[in-house]
């Protein structure tokens, strides 16, 4: 599984593009999806709205995150970064938040490849070799 995270408009969906030659529309958007549709997909755009939809929805985010990971390990997640700046005074936007931010840093703990995304730049910030995999 790979993470591309990066702020709101940073390029990060067109460097997925360019990375992987998938089409826009072959990439499942999280903020308009099914929210089952992501079991089976090949990458994941907004997981950051995505999370938001499950929570207002009732369920477990993290959990149905760790399926979705466990069913697809190949797949590419984009994410924006949300915990930075003022904090909310509403408390599902802290909550929203802070769960986002600690289910990146648990989809970052366990994939083979992170990228940061800042101007259309990409950082590699996590990259496992296959003898680290092993």
């Amino acid at each position: 599984m790979r993470l591309i995270i990066g702020g709101y408009g940073q390029g990060k969906l067109n460097y997925l593009l360019r990375e992987t030659g998938l089409q826009k529309n072959q990439v499942v958007d999280g903020e308009q999806c099914e929210l089952n549709q992501t079991s089976h997909c090949f990458a994941l755009n907004h997981l950051h709205l995505y999370l938001r939809r499950l929570m207002e929805q009732g369920h477990d985010p993290q959990s149905i995150i760790e399926q979705m990971i466990t069913e697809n390990s190949d797949m590419i997640i984009v994410c924006d970064e949300v915990g930075c700046g003022i904090v909310p005074m509403e408390p599902f936007e802290r909550e929203w938040r802070e769960t986002t931010g600690r289910i990146c840093c648990m989809l970052a703990q366990r994939a083979t490849r992170v990228d940061r995304v800042f101007c259309g730049i990409a950082t590699t910030i996590k990259e496992k070799n296959n003898e680290e995999l092993e």
